[in-house]
Order: structure tokens, then C-alpha cells, then sequence
């Protein structure tokens, strides 16, 4: 196993990483900024991004410093969005059972936002499969809390198609409420090579694995982006490992990409 051919004491470039251990770069500062704004004046907040660029990391590390005192965060990951419905899933990840008929439900998450310790915060990954109909849902919901006093904020996270999606006529009083936007965008050739060796050195493993030929040429592969940087840096040790070398070069990372081609 490469673990103990690099002599690392845990798996590098994981992506179940504790939000403390997560890496955190100029990008991922300004977005926790803006999100730490949604808590305190925002009504909704949008952060979009290409798939695997690192938004979920940042929804992850932006919970691990939330206090009770600051928000109630309730995260509903849609892509197992069931076929009853939007409004009942966020009232079953509410710990409620989720009452019979829509209007009710309404009803239901106000009253719970009402018993929050702070402002309920709703947040919504993958809400770029959201339909138009559960985005008219959530439009009502935040309006009618406002109308009627509960603190709740909600945060929608996911492609770039969700920002289109937010901008057609029908949701523009969805789209007037958004008061925090963030573009999560892909690493740089710089950020990636300093990614490559946080991974590496949080895993206590020697930077100097991965070459910096090597780093450049996972940048241009991946094209910055975060999970699939993971994902060939995992097959390139896999690589090295199996051709017994104590580092990744030029002729381990093209193997490795010729195996990532066929998949």
C-alpha cells in the first residue's frame, strides 16, 4: 500500500477530511467572509462553481465554526432529494415528521424556525437540481418567514446553472433577495502546487513526492480543480508504488493518466 511505500501516517488528498484539517486558500477565506455575512445581515445567499471545485469543503469548514448562539445550519444535501418533496425533506432533516398537505408543512417550518436557539439557516448542495417549482417553495418559505418575523436565512449551493436558473423572470423575487453571491472558481498553477504540498505534508509525507514538474502537469490535467487533483494524485502514488520509485515523476504521472483516460 503506498501509505507505508511514502511513509505517510494517514491518507492524503481524502476528501472525508476533518474541517480543521481541510486546506484553506484565498479563495476559500473569501468565501467563508461572505458567508459569515449571511449570518449576520443576509437573507440568502448563492455560491456556485464548476462540480469537484471545492464548494461542499467550504460548506463543511463554514459549519465546523458556526456556534448554536449564531445560527441553527440545517444541511440538506438535494441529491437525494425524495419524490415527496422539498418541503418535507427539509422538515425530516428537522428532526419533524413531516405533516400532510403543503400548506401545512409551510406552517410547520415556520413555527420550527420560531423555536430556533438563533436565526435557522437552511442550506441547500446540489441546488442547481432544484425545479422551478421547489424554487418558487423556497421563494414562499424565506417570504413568509420575513412577513412573519422567525429569523431564517437559506444558502444555495451549486453549479453554474443555478445561477441561470435563478435569473429567469419567474424567480426574480428570489433573485432580489439574494444578498450574498460567491464564484467559487479553480485553483491556479501556483495554488495547485501549494495544495499538492499541504495534502502531502498534512499526511506526513515528504513535499518533494511530487515534483514540481509534475504539479504543473496535474494542474493542466485537472484544470485546477480540486477532487480530480485528489483523484490522479491518488493514482500517481498508486503508480510510483507499484514500480517501487520513492517519487512521482514524469514517466509515473503519464501512466497514471493513460489509466484515468480509459475510465
Amino acid at each position: 500500500m503506498y501509505l507505508d511505500h511514502f511513509q505517510l501516517r494517514s491518507q492524503p488528498f481524502s476528501e472525508h477530511a476533518a474541517a480543521a484539517a481541510l486546506w484553506q486558500d484565498r479563495r476559500m477565506k473569501e468565501g467563508l467572509s461572505r458567508l459569515e455575512f449571511l449570518t449576520t445581515l443576509g437573507e440568502l445567499g448563492l455560491v456556485t462553481g464548476p462540480s469537484g471545485v471545492g464548494k461542499s469543503a467550504l460548506v463543511k469548514r463554514f459549519l465546523s465554526g458556526l456556534t448554536p448562539q449564531q445560527c441553527e445550519a440545517v444541511y440538506c444535501h438535494l441529491a437525494h432529494l425524495p419524490s415527496s418533496g422539498l418541503l418535507k425533506l427539509i422538515a425530516t432533516q428537522l428532526g419533524e415528521p413531516p405533516r400532510r398537505g403543503k400548506d401545512r408543512v409551510y406552517e410547520q417550518l415556520l413555527e420550527r424556525a420560531h423555536r430556533a436557539e438563533g436565526t435557522l439557516l437552511l442550506i441547500f448542495d446540489e441546488a442547481h437540481l432544484l425545479t422551478s417549482e421547489s424554487l418558487t417553495d423556497l421563494r414562499l418559505l424565506i417570504s413568509s418567514a420575513l412577513d412573519t418575523g422567525p429569523p431564517l436565512k437559506m444558502l444555495l449551493v451549486g453549479q453554474e446553472s443555478l445561477r441561470g436558473m435563478i435569473k429567469r423572470a419567474q424567480h426574480a423575487d428570489l433573485l432580489n433577495r439574494v444578498s450574498v453571491r460567491y464564484q467559487l472558481r479553480p485553483l491556479s498553477k501556483e495554488q495547485t502546487a501549494e495544495y499538492v504540498d499541504f495534502q502531502i505534508s498534512q499526511a506526513g509525507g515528504d513535499i518533494k513526492i511530487f515534483g514540481p514538474e509534475v504539479k504543473d502537469l496535474l494542474h493542466d490535467f485537472t484544470g485546477g480543480l480540486p477532487r480530480a487533483i485528489n483523484n490522479l494524485a491518488i493514482a500517481c502514488l498508486l503508480q510510483a508504488t507499484a514500480a517501487n520509485l520513492a517519487r512521482v515523476d514524469e514517466d509515473v504521472f503519464r501512466q497514471a493518466t493513460a489509466e484515468f483516460q480509459l475510465q
